[in-house]
């Protein structure tokens, strides 16, 4: 999850403490019932299997975009190395975000659609 767009471990944060914090979950970053640009990325990339840390894995991408703060597979992989991935689709989740990155209309931030 993303907390005032940094991301979170879900199972580490009370919700107490997120009290008067916006909180993006999975399903609050399409928008109009249009899937986000990284959501669309992770299908047309195949970069799921089980779908455990898929979740996790784009709300991280999601706040790795908006903070501008990787640019190359290495970094990517950097960035979201917190996210565990037991399937190993490490590739195809890297493939997903460096798809989103590479696009010339990346204007986005997390739950804004692009």
């Amino acid at each position: 999850m993303l907390v005032d767009g940094k991301p979170l471990n879900s199972c580490l944060k009370l919700a107490v403490t997120a009290d008067g914090a916006r909180v993006t979950t999975i399903e609050g970053l399409g928008a109009d019932g249009r899937l986000d640009a990284l959501q669309r990325a992770f299908i047309e990339h195949d970069a799921f299997q089980c779908g455990y840390c898929t979740p996790g894995q784009i709300c991280s991408a999601a706040a790795l975009v908006a903070e501008g703060v990787a640019f190359t597979r290495d970094e990517v992989r950097e960035y979201m190395s917190g996210n565990l991935c037991r399937c190993g689709a490490y590739p195809n989740i890297t493939d997903a975000v460096m798809d989103v990155l590479q696009r010339d209309d990346l204007q986005r931030q997390p739950g804004v659609d692009t």
